[in-house]
């Protein structure tokens, strides 16, 4: 517990406390979550900001199976996290109730959180709120990996789109000062990129991707897997690791699900297919609660890219008047 990261924001008298979940492979203080603590902070929480089991950190200090990307998982070690945040925080401030919201991979989090507290009741979550959570996991990040592909006018590979973006985030990294590499400073780097919409389009996948990369080699690491990197092989702390980076984005997430993900969850679940595994990680999965839930709330956007039509019909047909779509 000791070595888990995450931020509080404490109101000086008793206060509902809300947990800030991020999205993926974002940490606890990214810019997001930091905007979304003050928000709720103002409006007079106590707040928590919760790194996505996706960073690297999470998968090290807090991941029960060193292995991120299963949502059943990831919820059960976030669950985990925010009791001994509960019982940490309570030690200096009174707490009234709780609530839980995410944005992106946290806004699906936050969906299976309030379902995981329902059997043993720890938070009884006030309200819970989505914001433009995918519903398909899954669906959602090969979306991410399709925009790396060649299209339109970019006329690149994925792994050249990946080395193109080093290469300038490179460049970008060492002209500017930059004290902490998060959305805000990638979001400033593409500012400075003459780009059509379909390299920014790409760009995006290239993010994704990175963001996926880490993960990839994180995991394989703890678990001495000999995906990325050779199971018998030592990384000393000065060894560059570019080299098990270039590897490790080079892998799609339908690669990693297929080749990674799959067969651990097969080794540790019996009977585990891949339309199960696959099922286990869609808000469908929590169609029946989240009808009936009179406490979960959705915010979205009718352009969303991570949502096909289908998906959006279905997001506003289960919240109905407790979504907002924009």
């Amino acid at each position: 517990c000791e070595s888990v990261e995450y931020s509080v924001l404490l109101q000086k008298k008793e206060a509902p406390r809300i947990f800030v979940i991020a999205g993926t492979g974002a940490r606890f203080n990214s810019s997001m979550v930091r905007f979304l603590q003050q928000l709720f902070y103002s409006a007079g929480f106590h707040t928590v900001g919760i790194s996505s089991p996706t960073h690297y950190n999470s998968l090290v200090s807090l991941s029960k199976h060193g292995i991120s990307g299963y949502v059943p998982y990831d919820v059960e070690d976030l669950y985990t996290l925010m009791r001994w945040v509960k019982e940490d925080v309570e030690k200096t401030a009174k707490v009234s109730r709780y609530s839980v919201t995410g944005y992106s991979l946290g806004a699906l989090h936050s969906a299976f959180l309030a379902k995981r507290d329902e059997k043993d009741k720890i938070f009884n979550f006030d309200k819970v709120l989505l914001i433009n959570p995918p519903v398909d996991l899954y669906s959602s990040a090969l979306v991410f990996d399709s925009w790396l592909a060649e299209t339109g006018n970019t006329k690149q590979t994925p792994q050249q789109a990946v080395n193109k973006f080093i290469e300038s985030f490179t460049d970008f990294y060492r002209t500017n000062h930059v004290g902490r590499l998060d959305s805000s400073v990638l979001y400033r780097f593409f500012n400075t990129l003459d780009a059509n919409d379909d390299e920014l389009r790409q760009l995006i996948g290239v993010g994704f991707r990175v963001t996926a990369a880490s993960m990839i080699f994180t995991s394989d690491v703890c678990l001495k897997a000999g995906y990325v990197v050779p199971a018998d092989k030592t990384i000393a702390t000065s060894e560059p690791l570019l080299p098990y980076f270039t590897a490790a984005s080079r892998i799609s997430f339908e690669q990693y699900f297929d080749e990674f993900l799959l067969p651990y969850l097969q080794s540790r679940e019996a009977g585990m297919t891949k339309e199960k595994a696959l099922a286990a990680c869609t808000l469908t999965n929590l169609g029946g609660y989240l009808r009936s839930a009179g406490n979960v709330y959705v915010i979205g956007n009718d352009d969303d890219p991570i949502l096909n039509e289908r998906e959006l019909a279905y997001l506003k047909d289960v919240f109905g008047q407790r979504g907002a779509f924009f």
